[in-house]
């Protein structure tokens, strides 16, 4: 059987979109084992994870994210920037859409320009209740010691819960530590985890550590807006924030304790899969 699909990414951090609105194409119960197949780097197609587009009765289409292990996450960023792009370049919606997430209704503006697509989502209030997570315990500021390095974390949860740790200087393998924060016993859901650096009060550098991924992707959208959150709320920067991500830049605007994202979204391929040479198989 051929399955028709979308590869789409947002600063590098890269999609699969499959396309439901009409029908469903890979069951319920099969879609773990399709997504870690389809994600693969060298048996699939690869990627950081996959997108499912379906009709929603709350909103014009609902947004599904598996990462690429096949775990089932509330949002992603950069994934929802693409999916917008894609549900009104199709026509089943028109700009401003209403998308129903896991983690709430968004809404995102989506726009066209010269320079490609460019999509605005309101990714709500962020989260920074530690019960809301969630954290076993109050983990603002809380100091951290990791092969005798002492770190600062904050924890705040910006539709998928995000660790944030500011750093002089983001030139390390921030792998080991950021594992060490993931697969903490004070996440009890696990976390993402973000490193950043304020270059100055418009301007921040981050680089993240994904949850599902388990390893740094070029970008986190939902990792861009935790870090300008906190920095915001810490007096570091300004509420308006220019993010610098290693696969580009996003902007986060915090309006009256909402958290907005502006991004683009790219459409590299569309394409058909051979669900046999994939090693996956439909019942």
């Amino acid at each position: 059987m051929k399955v028709r699909f979308t590869k789409m990414h947002g600063n590098g951090n890269d999609f699969i979109l499959i396309d439901e609105f009409r029908e469903t194409v890979i069951d319920e119960d099969q879609k773990p084992d399709f997504v870690r197949a389809v994600a693969s780097r060298y048996f699939g197609v690869g990627a950081d994870g996959v997108l499912f587009v379906q009709k929603s009765r709350v909103a014009d289409a609902r947004f599904r994210y598996f990462n690429s292990d096949g775990s089932e996450a509330e949002m992603c960023g950069n994934g929802i920037r693409c999916f917008s792009r894609y549900v009104v370049e199709e026509g089943y919606a028109s700009s401003p859409l209403r998308v129903e997430t896991m983690a709430g209704i968004l809404t995102l503006q989506v726009e066209k320009d010269p320079e490609g697509w460019w999509i605005r989502v309101d990714m709500g209030r962020p989260e920074f209740d530690w019960k809301k997570i969630p954290a076993r315990d109050d983990v603002w500021g809380r100091e951290m010691e990791f092969h005798r390095k002492k770190f600062r974390v904050y924890a705040v949860n910006t539709g998928v819960p995000h660790a944030v740790v500011f750093v002089d200087d983001l030139d390390f393998d921030i792998i080991p530590a950021a594992r060490h924060l993931r697969y903490h016993s004070l996440f009890p859901e696990g976390i993402n985890v973000n490193f950043a650096r304020i270059a100055d009060r418009k301007r921040i550098q981050v680089r993240t550590y994904e949850r599902g991924v388990e390893s740094e992707t070029l970008s986190c959208g939902t990792g861009s807006t935790a870090v300008a959150a906190v920095a915001f709320r810490l007096g570091l920067t300004e509420s308006s924030v220019e993010v610098l991500t290693k696969g580009g830049k996003l902007r986060i605007d915090i309006v009256s304790d909402r958290a907005f994202m502006t991004g683009k979204a790219s459409r590299v391929a569309d394409g058909v899969l051979n669900m046999e040479e994939l090693g996956y198989e439909i019942s």
